[in-house]
């Protein structure tokens, strides 16, 4: 795999992007997890710091994503965002992987938000896989491979094909993820939207507001709202909250923080209106979630 050094926070392993593996820095990887001995597929949790794209060709059992079960069969795309807890529940597990940082694309490309115009990496509502046609894997084999090849042989100007090819593959893949899950691509392309959801990324430990998000984005929050009911069928709030309750999930699951750490982190004031918080959205306790999550990961 595409790792280099790795620690250990809150018993959850963080795997980092090798920049060096293949001599000089190279921000982008392509490898079959037969072929990358140090692939972490145990049942360990860990994160990457990098995405990751796998197209599942060979195995079966349970891949768990943050708090998400799924099902592993060939011709399965799974896909993993930097910060997200992973787990592999897998027998005889083989693949395609392509990795990479955020900066290898956003450095070269004058696009800021495109990679959370990337549903599949960044769904609300939507599953973190994708079934894909024998065609649709066939190019995805394909595209791979000569990016495989072109990491094989590395010349000065690799990262620019290289850069090409991993963009063009994922905009051919959100247009199928789109279409599979009756989105429209206007919804995923909205500017507004897009870096409303890049600004909830980055802020959401300590930013909450409504009004604080719409005035980052000069907009007033009526109009916000009315932006993400249009574009997302949700209110801005309750888009702020659903990140604030998956990042909760995550750390009651797999972190053994006390609950009312995890909830100062996430920016309540004390536990109780954490814990009556995140009551409202997931009609359990915190203590009681924990003890679910934990039992169906054993």
């Amino acid at each position: 795999m595409s790792e280099s050094s790795s620690s250990t926070i809150d018993n959850v392993k963080n795997i980092h992007f090798s920049r060096k593996k293949y001599g000089p820095e190279l921000l982008i990887d392509v490898a079959w997890i037969h072929d990358m001995p140090t692939f972490e597929k145990s049942t360990i949790p860990y994160r990457l710091n990098f995405y990751d794209i796998t197209l599942i060709s060979n195995g079966s059992g349970q891949f768990w994503l943050d708090n998400e079960r799924y099902t592993i069969s060939s011709d399965t795309l799974f896909f993993t965002s930097p910060g997200q807890v992973r787990r592999w529940f897998a027998d005889d597990l083989d693949g395609l992987c392509l990795f990479f940082p955020a900066e290898f694309l956003l450095e070269h490309f004058n696009d800021t938000l495109f990679l959370h115009r990337l549903r599949y990496f960044h769904a609300d509502t939507g599953p973190l896989s994708l079934r894909v046609s024998a065609e649709q894997r066939h190019y995805l084999t394909e595209r791979m491979n000569v990016m495989r090849d072109e990491i094989k042989s590395l010349s000065e100007d690799s990262p620019h094909l290289l850069r090409a090819i991993a963009y063009e593959v994922l905009v051919k893949i959100n247009r199928w993820y789109a279409a599979q899950n009756a989105q429209t691509l206007d919804n995923l392309s909205n500017q507004t939207i897009s870096r409303f959801r890049y600004l909830i990324e980055e802020h959401f430990t300590v930013m909450q507001s409504v009004s604080e998000y719409a005035s980052r984005l000069n907009l007033t929050p009526g109009h916000l709202n009315f932006l993400c009911k249009k574009h997302l069928g949700v209110k801005a709030n309750e888009l702020i909250h659903a990140r604030v309750i998956a990042e909760a999930k995550r750390l009651l699951v797999h972190t053994e923080k006390p609950v009312g750490s995890i909830g100062q982190h996430l920016g309540f004031v004390d536990s109780s209106y954490f814990s009556r918080s995140f009551k409202r959205a997931t009609e359990q306790s915190p203590a009681e979630y924990r003890k679910q999550g934990k039992q169906r990961l054993a």
